[in-house]
């Protein structure tokens, strides 16, 4: 028998500007559709969609009346609305704290499963970020997770604590050069695109059966301390992206990337469990219905495993905030990530500001010589964005890290020079 899975969604992606003069400019995408994949064996897939339930009258054999009904009852659900209220606490807060204000918001009203049986969901995500600007011209980002039924100084406190304390790091004194052997700290955090990137994309079950994985060349060997496990699912996240079935239906469940330091199971979707005679992860995730389903991340975390001991940098320390991937070969592991700012730490207890950092090195090199740092787990996350695949952009994923230390030597550290 042909597997088939259904796929239905009302959902909607929102970006608004707060302007300084009172104005803001919005971007508002939303997507109403249905499709249907017939699994052909080995990988293959035909992807049928429509506009609305159109799909439901084509005539494609086989499905239950409930499901057709959880179908066609997402489509019907409201999205989310800027009201008044929301514009005036947004302008309050912009005032207080002087930051720039995006408010960003990704919702999706979703049904998916097969012929017989369909669930549906409601996943709901909003963020405040907020830019601030020093004396210099260094520009510092930070996102703030938002839930619009919360009492609206919950935000309004939130915004003034982050601002505070993005003020207090652009407020340091510039350092005069960058230290020759100081280590990098990934703080609890403020690292978790790093592992999305160096673990996450090459753990995905495509990529590895590509054979263009480099961790996918190690699956079963061991690359990392036997302390670290990197994870990664929707059911994971309790203030990231979050959801207990993927967009085909099946399970979220944990997989273990790096199982305690061992190269673990590639995240995988239908297809691919198929073609590779495996049980499914729920990791089938999509832009929306117009795109097939493929293996994708959702939300991945690095984490300390019980009872290993931190252990704090003996000399000098950088601790990068808001890296960004320059580049990635999936099929070496050699990277680049810039640091648009960062704080030294020196070994005499001072601190000062560094300028914009690009972080160098190979992926084998730096998950093999990471050191403990800190055992509390934080995430981000950040609805204006998202991550792209194959042409899908944006699709929602979160991160979350422990605190890690890479010792001096491990990665490249260079001042990016601006003419």
């Amino acid at each position: 028998m042909t597997p088939t899975i259904w796929f239905s969604e009302h959902s909607l992606r929102l970006r608004v500007d707060v302007r300084p003069d009172g104005s803001f400019p919005t971007q508002r995408s939303t997507a109403r559709g249905m499709s249907v994949e017939r699994h052909l064996g080995d990988g293959c897939t035909e992807h049928r969609f429509t506009d609305g339930d159109a799909l439901l009258g084509t005539g494609c054999a086989g499905l239950a009346a409930p499901a057709a009904d959880a179908l066609r009852s997402v489509q019907g659900r409201p999205v989310f609305e800027v009201t008044a209220q929301h514009r005036a606490l947004l302008t309050a807060i912009a005032a207080e704290t002087g930051a720039e204000l995006v408010l960003g918001v990704a919702e999706q009203h979703v049904a998916a499963g097969d012929p017989e049986q369909v669930r549906s969901t409601h996943r709901f995500v909003a963020t405040l970020l907020l830019t601030l600007t020093g004396d210099d011209g260094t520009r510092h980002t930070v996102s703030v997770r938002w839930n619009p039924t919360d009492d609206p100084g919950t935000l309004a406190l939130a915004a003034r604590q982050t601002a505070t304390q993005m003020r207090g790091r652009l407020g340091l004194p510039l350092a005069e050069e960058l230290p020759a052997n100081a280590d990098l700290v990934l703080l609890p955090g403020f690292a978790g695109a790093f592992f999305h990137e160096l673990v996450g994309h090459p753990m995905e079950a495509d990529v590895v059966a590509s054979g263009t994985s480099y961790l996918g060349q190690q699956l079963g060997h061991r690359v990392a301390p036997p302390w670290l496990s990197i994870l990664d699912g929707g059911h994971l996240a309790g203030g990231g992206y979050r959801s207990a079935f993927d967009d085909e239906g099946a399970d979220s469940v944990t997989s273990r990337l790096i199982d305690r330091g061992v190269v673990g199971r590639p995240m995988n979707d239908l297809a691919l469990a198929q073609r590779l005679n495996t049980t499914r992860t729920g990791h089938g995730r999509r832009q929306n219905y117009r795109h097939p389903a493929i293996p994708r991340m959702t939300h991945t975390a690095a984490v300390l495993e019980p009872g290993v001991e931190v252990e704090e940098p003996a000399g000098d320390w950088i601790a990068p905030r808001g890296l960004r991937l320059e580049m990635m070969n999936i099929a070496s592991g050699a990277f680049v990530f810039h640091a648009p700012i960062s704080v030294l730490h020196r070994a005499d207890g001072t601190t000062a500001r560094l300028g914009p950092l690009r972080i160098v090195g190979d992926g084998a090199r730096a998950l093999a010589r990471l050191r403990p740092y800190a055992h509390q787990v934080a995430g981000y996350l950040r609805a204006t964005g998202g991550c792209g695949k194959l042409g899908q952009y944006p699709v929602l994923v979160s991160f979350a890290n422990a605190g890690l230390r890479l010792p001096a030597g491990s990665v490249g550290i260079r001042a990016v020079r601006h003419a």
